[in-house]
């Protein structure tokens, strides 16, 4: 797609100063280590995590759903909710290299179709606004050793703020970021954007990215300076209304509904994906919604037809209820005609390619609808 899909870059308006920072030894969640550096529990000051519930405030787990709830959800999506797909922390710092300190909670194991780098792997940016520069390691991935993770990670001189993705893949019980001794540590900047939703499937998820970056959920929130709230249960987003209930009590900018794909039948879909929808939209009756079909890679059969059917008509039948706030993504749109293979893994799951592409076209509609 020629030009730029998301816009010029541009800074955030609150300057990242030494001065709003202080010593790392001045914070209370902090320890010396004896390889140089100080850790900070990034459940506390001066850390902001975003795209998942603050686990202070949620049962002290780094959970997508409500831990109290675990029994209300089907048992796939009480595990992947385990996962962190759309979380990051972010901090400004002036500090030229920083270590993480990660533990792993659950595993995700056997998945031959996905690199251990989009399973397990974080990734980092530095910048504010939506003008964040990639800073990830070459070797930035957690797949070793499920207890306690390390890795340096090098960042540019001079003061910052950092960005760092959690694993899709992977969940984590605990993470510390480790300073230099000297250096200064603060508060980032605030978000442009308030956090955007998204729910559906494996490929919602991330599955099947190289990185945790490529996911489209992570470009489209990066290209807002939103956090991203991913909702995407892989193998497992079935229409189930406890997890509407979930999300239509978070605060937020915009929802992308990408339920299609796991639906089990056309018939499935159809008792579902309106009722979905409409629940959310009882408790949040002004937020924009985003339909979206799932992608596919050859002549879409006549299964394929139908289940866009089924998405176009909850978006055709909210139009004509008045709803205003609501815009639908056809994944017709999705991939050139040419060489369409190239854009999946297994011919199902989207690649770093497939997913870019679907959020150049995803992204114009969540733009236009929260009024950006």
């Amino acid at each position: 797609m020629p030009g730029l899909v998301f816009g010029k870059p541009s800074r955030s308006k609150q300057r990242v100063l030494v001065s709003n920072m202080s010593s790392v030894s001045a914070f209370a969640k902090h320890r010396a280590e004896a390889d140089g550096f100080v850790y900070l529990d990034i459940s506390g000051e001066p850390f902001a995590i975003g795209g998942i519930a603050h686990p202070n405030e949620n049962g002290g787990e780094f959970y997508r759903l409500d831990p109290a709830r675990r029994g209300e959800y089907s048992p796939d999506n009480r595990f992947f909710a385990e996962n962190t797909p759309g979380a990051s922390v972010r901090f400004i710092t002036n500090a030229d290299r920083v270590s993480l300190r990660i533990k792993l909670r659950a595993g995700c194991f056997g998945m031959h179709h996905f690199c251990d780098r989009g399973v397990y792997g974080v990734d980092a940016y530095v910048g504010t606004g939506t003008d964040r520069r990639y800073v990830g390691g070459q070797m930035q991935t957690f797949a070793d050793n499920h207890d306690v993770n390390t890795g340096v990670l090098n960042l540019p001189q001079g003061a910052k703020e950092v960005m760092i993705d959690l694993p899709l893949y992977a969940g984590i019980s605990g993470m510390e970021i480790g300073f230099p001794k000297g250096t200064r540590v603060g508060k980032p900047t605030e978000r442009t954007v308030k956090p955007v939703a998204f729910y559906g499937s494996s490929i919602t998820q991330g599955g099947c990215v190289s990185r945790p970056g490529s996911a489209y959920t992570n470009i489209i929130c990066r290209a807002l300076d939103a956090d991203c709230r991913n909702f995407g249960f892989s193998g497992s987003a079935m229409g189930e209304l406890v997890v509407a209930d979930y999300i239509a009590h978070c605060e937020l900018s915009c929802f992308v509904m990408d339920y299609d794909y796991n639906a089990p039948s056309v018939e499935h879909l159809e008792k579902t994906h309106e009722p979905f929808f409409k629940y959310i939209r009882g408790i949040q009756p002004d937020l924009p919604v985003v339909f979206v079909t799932h992608p596919y890679y050859a002549e879409p059969t006549e299964t394929d037809l139908a289940r866009v059917a089924v998405v176009k008509k909850t978006y055709e039948n909210a139009l004509a209820a008045g709803d205003k706030n609501v815009a639908f993504v056809d994944s017709a749109s999705f991939f050139t005609k040419e060489m369409r293979d190239l854009y999946a893994v297994d011919y199902l799951h989207p690649n770093d390619l497939g997913q870019m592409d679907m959020a150049q076209k995803i992204f114009p509609s969540v733009k236009k609808l929260i009024g950006k």
